[in-house]
C-alpha cells in the first residue's frame, strides 16, 4: 500500500515536472540563491555599500520569481527566460560579477533554456464508436 502510495506520488511529480521547463527554473532560482550566498552580508551593511550590494539584493530575488513563475506559469516562458537573461547580464556589471560569475552563467542558460523550450503536444486520442458509425454512413451515401 505504500508502496503504491509512493509511486502515483512519484508518477505525478514527473508528469509535472515533464509538462514544464523545470530545469529553466531550477537554474534561475539557484543563480538567484548563488548571487545571495556569495555576498552574506548584512543589510545595514549593504546599504552603506550602495548600489553594488543593493543591486545583488534585488537581481537574485528576481531571479528566483522568475524561476518559480517559469515552473507555475510554463505559458510565460518566453517572457521570464528573456528576462533572466537581462538581469543576468546587469548582475554581471552592476552585482560582484554577478555572483563571481557563476551566478550569471546560471541565469544565462537557464533563461536560455526557458526561452527555448516547447510544450509537448498530446498524442490525439482516438474516437471509438460514433466516429466509425458517422464514417460508415458517409462511405455507403457516397456510393449510392
Amino acid at each position: 500500500m505504500l508502496l503504491r502510495r509512493t509511486r502515483e506520488l512519484w508518477a505525478g511529480w514527473t508528469r509535472w515536472r515533464r509538462r514544464r521547463p523545470f530545469l529553466a527554473g531550477l537554474l534561475m532560482i539557484l543563480a538567484g540563491v548563488e548571487m545571495l550566498l556569495i555576498t552574506r552580508v548584512p543589510v545595514e551593511m549593504m546599504i552603506y555599500l550602495g548600489v553594488g550590494a543593493v543591486s545583488t539584493l534585488v537581481f537574485s530575488g528576481m531571479l528566483v520569481v522568475l524561476g518559480l513563475i517559469t515552473w507555475f506559469t510554463p505559458n510565460q516562458h518566453m517572457i521570464t527566460g528573456s528576462f533572466a537573461g537581462f538581469i543576468a547580464l546587469g548582475a554581471l556589471i552592476l552585482s560582484n560579477l554577478g555572483g563571481l560569475v557563476i551566478g550569471t552563467l546560471l541565469a544565462l542558460v537557464g533563461g536560455g533554456l526557458a526561452f527555448a523550450w516547447r510544450p509537448v503536444a498530446r498524442p490525439p486520442r482516438k474516437r471509438r464508436g460514433r466516429g466509425r458509425r458517422r464514417r460508415r454512413e458517409r462511405e455507403t451515401e457516397a456510393a449510392h
